[in-house]
């Protein structure tokens, strides 16, 4: 059967299919924004620009003392392009959880003493996405960090086949609202009927064009189990970023109380190796394979399913 998506604690856009994060190098898949179909329910809007508050940090602590236990040290990773907004919620989230802020793109510099302009003009994309996938397979088996990862639709959490090490943390998608309305403005733009054999055409140029132009990350991103559009792309001050931190803590703690086993599921997910069976979690003997995933319901093949 194909891989089942992970559960939507808070509504997001539609998720792509995700494969062995070891064709990270060679994998050649590009999603695209014009494929994403309308939302039923709206996406949490978190206000970068909301008065800053003398007491967002207390507020943030506070909202953080409340769920922290129930997050039982799992990780947090915040995705998206926006890569100074993941650094920044990152940041001040990690201070008010008491874990370890972290940022792929440092490490990557840190590790292979070269920056990502460097990478990127020696090894083109490709040599990002292994750099930050391997960055994230060593980040997976810590506990209690909060993660920004490389913005800009590159790096590995840009790719759905790339997400098999952060699938065992808490996913945040940091997105705004001028790159959504991008996104829905250019998927009705593609999606839209054609009447004649001129707009036929027309539509089919358009799609072509769309296929170089669009955000296909926005697809990977879409894995995220927490999705906030920010009114604004900056964040220029610690309060601004405490208060989008608070609609985080908020989410993650709705989420565990809908699933009281998540936080249990996402740490045997990362014990197991990080095998890529999220969210339907395969017995420790699982070879790997399709043909050798069980029904959790029944215990069964899914090949022996009548």
């Amino acid at each position: 059967p194909s891989r089942r998506r992970p559960p939507r604690h808070m509504s997001r856009l539609s998720a792509v299919g995700c494969c062995s994060s070891a064709r990270a190098g060679v994998s050649h898949r590009r999603f695209r924004a014009s494929s994403v179909p309308k939302r039923s329910t709206p996406v949490a809007r978190a206000a970068a620009d909301a008065p800053a508050s003398a007491d967002a940090t207390k507020a943030l602590k506070a909202a953080c003392d409340t769920v922290v236990g129930e997050m039982k040290g799992v990780s947090v990773a915040f995705v998206g392009d926006n890569e100074s907004a993941n650094v920044a919620v990152a940041n001040v989230l990690a201070k008010a959880l008491g874990y370890t802020p972290l940022s792929t793109g440092a490490l990557i510099e840190q590790v292979t003493k070269s920056t990502r302009a460097e990478i990127l003009a020696q090894d083109g994309d490709a040599g990002l996405v292994l750099a930050e996938n391997a960055v994230l397979e060593q980040l997976s088996r810590m506990i209690r960090t909060c993660v920004a990862t490389c913005g800009g639709g590159k790096g590995a959490t840009a790719r759905g086949d790339c997400w098999d090490h952060i699938f065992g943390q808490f996913t945040v998608w940091l997105d705004d609202v001028d790159a959504l309305k991008a996104a829905e403005a250019e998927a009705g733009l593609v999606n839209g009927g054609a009447s004649t054999e001129a707009d036929a055409e027309s539509k089919k140029r358009k799609e072509t064009e769309t296929s170089e132009t669009s955000a296909p990350q926005r697809d990977a991103y879409a894995f995220a189990e927490i999705t906030l559009v920010l009114s604004s792309p900056d964040i220029t001050t610690t309060a601004e970023a405490a208060n989008i931190a608070i609609n985080v803590v908020n989410a993650i703690g709705e989420a565990v109380k809908s699933d009281p086993q998540l936080a249990g599921k996402k740490g045997f997910y990362t014990k197991m190796g990080c095998r890529g069976d999220w969210p339907v979690l395969q017995p420790p003997g699982w070879d790997g394979t399709e043909a050798g995933k069980t029904d959790p319901a029944t215990q069964k093949p899914y090949r022996n399913a009548v």
